[in-house]
């Protein structure tokens, strides 16, 4: 352990250091970081949620993990669409460069993963938003960037998660359309719950039911919203964002009888 440690001395600075003993001695494993990403998203604790990613950033500085590297950009995209959500605009956009940068790096090595360009076409998304000046340029490369998702994986459902955002955020001046992201949620939810493994305290998953009940409100579809937001409570009983934000202002905006 000495000589290990003398190793991580040499080569990382002394915060690095800390986080290895904040683990317990050894390195977090994925599994327990997707599980805390997990409750930190149903109980809406953002600072719970930052703290793993600098947690997960620090490992792979000493791991270089491919496999952390992509659930890195997974968080770092939650995290932004948070900041993106309370207007800290400039964390948005730092997070924002790192989470790039990490993407490109997958890429210069494995450049058929659905998964990275579906990921690189909601990074893309988020520029319209902190770059409106470069907004149709930033919309044609999400367009793109999840066009080759869905080329390279049609049955990713991340990608049709993706393409789903693009319809039902862009403005419809811009092409956008809260009718036709339905489908589009719809399928990628479908994906989801067929693909072994893909539920499992998934946050994503979580997020893509949750914009599918918010999608069919938004059309219209109120009985569909409905039966969407029950399920999610009765998945998660404690997911705060459905349980005491959406669902009861849903209530409010319609009779259910």
């Amino acid at each position: 352990m000495n000589r290990f440690l003398e190793k991580i001395r040499s080569k990382y600075p002394l915060p690095v250091i800390v986080v290895y003993f904040m683990m317990g001695g050894g390195l977090a494993s994925g599994q327990d970081y997707q599980s805390r990403i997990y409750n930190a998203y149903l109980l809406k604790n953002m600072d719970s949620w930052k703290e793993v990613m600098v947690e997960m950033e620090s490992n792979y500085r000493i791991t270089a993990d491919k496999d952390l590297l992509y659930d890195i950009i997974e968080v770092e995209y939650g995290y932004i669409a948070y900041c993106i959500s309370v207007k800290r605009r400039k964390e948005a956009r730092e997070v924002l460069e790192r989470a790039v940068g990490y993407v490109n790096l997958i890429l210069v090595n494995d450049e058929k993963n659905p998964r990275i360009y579906s990921l690189q076409g909601a990074l893309y998304g988020f520029r319209v938003y902190l770059e409106p000046f470069r907004a149709i340029k930033n919309r044609n490369r999400s367009i793109e960037a999840n066009q080759m998702a869905i080329g390279l994986g049609p049955d990713e459902p991340q990608a049709w998660m993706e393409k789903a955002n693009i319809a039902f955020y862009t403005p419809a001046i811009l092409g956008g359309s809260k009718k036709r992201a339905v489908p589009l949620y719809e399928k990628a939810v479908r994906l989801f719950e067929l693909t072994p493994g893909r539920t499992w305290q998934n946050w994503i998953y979580l997020n893509c039911l949750t914009g599918l009940g918010i999608a069919y409100e938004k059309a219209g579809q109120i009985m569909d919203a409905d039966v969407v937001y029950r399920k999610l409570l009765e998945l998660e009983p404690s997911f705060s964002w459905v349980r005491d934000d959406l669902y009861p202002q849903f209530l409010e905006n319609h009779s259910m009888n």
